[in-house]
């Protein structure tokens, strides 16, 4: 079994939550592959999930040692630090996913909230205005896209793009959790799988977390 498929398999399990064998089966995969760090980021995600600190840290450093040019690694890590109660460092993790890739809207809102709860008024509001920018342009260019889609073998683009595994945020999924009041599993599922779910949960993000 490759990587992605051991992934696959601890992301199934997760769904089911069944935890114990998906932190079972993701420690087995990193053992075979320790350079994984897609890997050691999900058993990460599972012990922030869990509640374990100390094990949920130590998984998101090993996967920022084994990416360091990697933004989504530090955006991670400064989820998981602000879960924990230490917003100062996430703030500072959140600031180099920014700096490595300026044009993650996502990681500008969320380094902004950190910003403002902390009292850092001015520097949130720019934060907020790039990624209110950037959510713009990602939206234009959607639309430009959709409007001028071409057909491959006789199916559209957007169909062969749906097929493909989409990248996770663990401060996305874990935020529409509570917004939702729904279990970890249901929300995972539906973020991936309903198309209004997904529009929804973009609209939560682009308010700032706020429940309407």
């Amino acid at each position: 079994m490759d990587s992605m498929n051991y992934r696959a398999k601890a992301i199934e399990l997760l769904k089911q939550q069944k935890y114990k064998d998906a932190g079972e089966l993701l420690s087995m995969a990193i053992s075979e592959y320790p350079n994984s760090a897609e890997l050691i980021s999900e058993r990460g995600v599972l012990h922030l999930h869990l509640g374990n600190k100390h094990e949920a840290l130590q998984d998101m450093d090993k996967a920022v040692e084994l990416q360091p040019h990697n933004s989504y690694r530090y955006s991670s890590r400064a989820f998981t630090k602000d879960r924990f109660g230490d917003t100062e460092g996430a703030i500072e993790d959140y600031q180099k996913a920014v700096e490595l890739d300026p044009d993650d809207d996502i990681a500008h809102n969320n380094l902004g909230l950190l910003q403002e709860k902390l009292g850092y008024i001015d520097k949130a509001k720019t934060n907020f205005e790039k990624a209110d920018k950037l959510n713009l342009e990602k939206a234009d260019k959607l639309n430009l896209e959709k409007n001028s889609q071409s057909t491959v073998g006789g199916r559209h683009n957007n169909e062969l793009a749906a097929e493909k595994i989409e990248p996770r945020n663990i401060q996305q999924e874990i935020e529409a959790e509570r917004k939702l009041k729904k279990s970890f599993s249901q929300q995972l599922l539906s973020i991936f799988t309903d198309k209004d779910e997904r529009k929804s949960f973009i609209d939560f993000i682009k308010s700032g977390f706020k429940i309407k």
